[in-house]
């Protein structure tokens, strides 16, 4: 083998298809003329497990030059997976365009290479497109600035207790 991560790699990949192949197996499928939802995942699901393979049989057939999967980059991974668990937490109370702003920069603090004067100007565009995209053209129900960032919903008064029960 020539990179053992490689070969992880690719049985992870794998395994990822798997699931969402599993998991997709209940939605209908459609043709391809008249696709239903569980189509386009399937298709991926499947495109994943080949890709895997590939990976995994490339990994396979080389001589060895490394010795070990070496160390796990536990702050990349942190700054990968976090913030897509923080857009499902936070995409109501926050908005579309203010969470996709965190999460991409959040995701580019990852890269060595990303720096905050290129990281900004991406992160603002992808909100602008997927904000014009997902709320102006397919017409999702989602908040472009959500109500957490509103004065009112910091402002307001507690709802008064409520009076004790007449005896």
């Amino acid at each position: 083998m020539e990179k053992p991560r490689d070969l992880i790699g690719g049985f992870l990949v794998v395994l990822i298809g798997a699931a969402f192949l599993l998991f997709g197996r209940e939605l209908e499928v459609g043709t391809s003329f008249r696709m239903g939802p569980g189509y386009f995942p399937i298709i991926l699901s499947v495109l994943m497990i080949i890709l895997g393979l590939t990976m995994v049989v490339l990994a396979w057939r080389k001589p060895a030059s490394e010795h070990g999967v070496g160390q796990v980059p536990w702050l990349g991974l942190a700054l990968v997976t976090v913030p897509v668990v923080l857009f499902g937490l936070m995409l109501r109370g926050l908005g579309l365009a203010p969470i996709l702003v965190l999460v991409v920069l959040l995701t580019a603090w990852a890269s060595r290479h990303a720096t905050l004067r290129a990281s900004l100007p991406l992160a603002l565009g992808i909100a602008a497109f997927c904000s014009v995209l997902f709320i102006k053209g397919l017409g999702l129900p989602l908040p472009l600035v959500g109500p957490w960032l509103s004065p009112a919903h910091w402002t307001a008064a507690p709802p008064a207790p409520a009076p004790p029960p007449a005896q």
